[in-house]
């Protein structure tokens, strides 16, 4: 019995343009080289016409990837938006320097939700070196 693939399901959820994007990614690289012989060769609307193209191919692969990054960020804004309707700060024992004894919910989720996404690359790194 084959075990389910979650990374591959993960993948798909928060990248479903990744084919075309790696796709585009060639083609630029195709493109830059036929640009290069084109200023070798010194046709200069070849060339032109060639950067034409990559602008545009260029610009639709930063639509993906932005598309991508909403896809990344939107279940945080959702997580965000779910705990501060219940706790909106966090009490210290202490006085901060900026914060005094309190701070906010929307400071503190990202520097945790950042330092989660470190220890998790650390842990998977460690776990594909042990396998």
């Amino acid at each position: 019995m084959s075990g389910f693939n979650y990374a591959k399901l993960w993948d798909k959820i928060f990248h479903p343009n990744r084919a075309k994007q790696e796709e585009i990614q060639n083609r630029l690289k195709e493109m830059q080289e036929l640009s290069k012989l084109a200023t070798e060769i010194g046709n200069k609307q070849i060339y032109k016409n060639l950067q034409v193209e990559m602008n545009e191919l260029f610009m639709k692969y930063l639509t993906y990837v932005f598309f991508d990054g909403l896809r990344f960020i939107a279940p945080h804004f959702l997580l965000l938006a779910i705990i501060t309707s219940k706790v909106s700060f966090i009490y210290l024992p202490v006085n901060l320097p900026l914060f005094g004894n309190e701070i906010g919910v929307v400071l503190l989720y990202p520097v945790m939700a950042i330092l989660a996404h470190f220890a998790y690359k650390r842990f998977r790194s460690k776990k594909l070196q042990l396998s």
